[in-house]
This record gives C-alpha cells, sequence and structure tokens, in this order.
C-alpha cells in the first residue's frame, strides 16, 4: 500500500528541489566565470619582456586585441606578460607612437614596493647590462626605474605610486612617451 502525500507537501518539494537546483547552478556559474590566470614563470615573464622590445617597432603587432578609441589615444586589450598584472593595454597616442602598458593593484604601499621589487629583479636579468637603469623618486612617494639602450628608441619603465590606489606599472615604448610627470 501506498501512502499518499498532500498535494501541499509535494508542492513545497518541488519548490524545494528547483531552488536547490538553481542555488547549485548560482554557485557552480560564480566559481568558474573569472578562471584563474596560470602563474607566469619570470624565465617565461622575461622572454615575453624581450618579445615585446623586438614588437615594438611594429606597433605591437600581435599582442592587440579588442579595439576601442578614446579622445586622446586608441587602446587594445593586450596579452598579459608579467606575472601578477591585472591588466596590459597597447596604446597608440594621437601623434603616433605606440607602447605596451600593464599595471596591477597592490593593497597597500608595502605590497606596490613588493611587487616593484619583484619586476625590477626580472627586467634586470632579462635586459643585461647593455640596458642602463636610471632611478629616481615619485610625487607620490614611490620609485620609479627606467631602463634604456643605446640607440634604440625603446625604454622599459617601472614604478610604483600612487593615484587613487598604491600600484605598480610596467611601460614599454618610446622614450618621449614617458615626458609627462611621475605620478
Amino acid at each position: 500500500m501506498k501512502l499518499k502525500l498532500p498535494s501541499s507537501f509535494r508542492f513545497m518539494q518541488l519548490i524545494l528541489l528547483t531552488l536547490t537546483g538553481a542555488v547549485a547552478f548560482f554557485l557552480t556559474s560564480c566559481s568558474t566565470a573569472e578562471p584563474k590566470r596560470e602563474v607566469m614563470s619570470e624565465a617565461k615573464a622575461c622572454a615575453e619582456v624581450n618579445k615585446l622590445i623586438a614588437a615594438h617597432p611594429s606597433e605591437f603587432a600581435g599582442y592587440k586585441e579588442n579595439k576601442r578609441f578614446t579622445r586622446r589615444m586608441t587602446i587594445w586589450d593586450a596579452t598579459m606578460i608579467f606575472p601578477n598584472a591585472d591588466i596590459c593595454q597597447v596604446w597608440e597616442w594621437s601623434n603616433g607612437l605606440d607602447n605596451y602598458y600593464c599595471e596591477w593593484k597592490a593593497d597597500d604601499e608595502k605590497d606596490a614596493q613588493a611587487d616593484f621589487h619583484k619586476a625590477e629583479g626580472i627586467l634586470e636579468q632579462c635586459l643585461g647590462p647593455q640596458w642602463t637603469r636610471h632611478k629616481n623618486p615619485t610625487t607620490s612617494g614611490g620609485k620609479h626605474t627606467r631602463f634604456s639602450k643605446e640607440g634604440s628608441k625603446t625604454v622599459v619603465s617601472l614604478r610604483y605610486f600612487k593615484d587613487e590606489y598604491w600600484q605598480t606599472a610596467l611601460y614599454i615604448g618610446d622614450k618621449s612617451n614617458l615626458n609627462t610627470p611621475i605620478q
């Protein structure tokens, strides 16, 4: 003999089952919405930096996607080439000069400084002794290191500073684009 359940009980079971499924789907979709980025080794970052320097004369061809326009420049999302970077872009300025730019946010000055020193160490190893290093402070209390090579129009600039938040920024491009005040 089968026990017959009241229809209101079956209705509640159906609602509970539907809600459980919806919550499971939501949690699964949230956990996969932003996949974890693969951590890049220092050796791979170094190889990518050298490829970017070589790509500068060709306006960073092969690194650009999702073109958009602003008043002062054209911006493309760019391939991430540096460990921990939050955003990388290629900028084409109205004067026709191009640069590759990455930034990564920090929780505080101490974290920005640590990111800066790690990236600076990678760059020093990558670029070697033919690149000259120039250091100076930023107006917000951070540091700026610029690497240049005699006979090359390309510079590699790394700095940490506070704008709205503490951050570290990598710049590869024309020296003349660095003539703006440093935060």
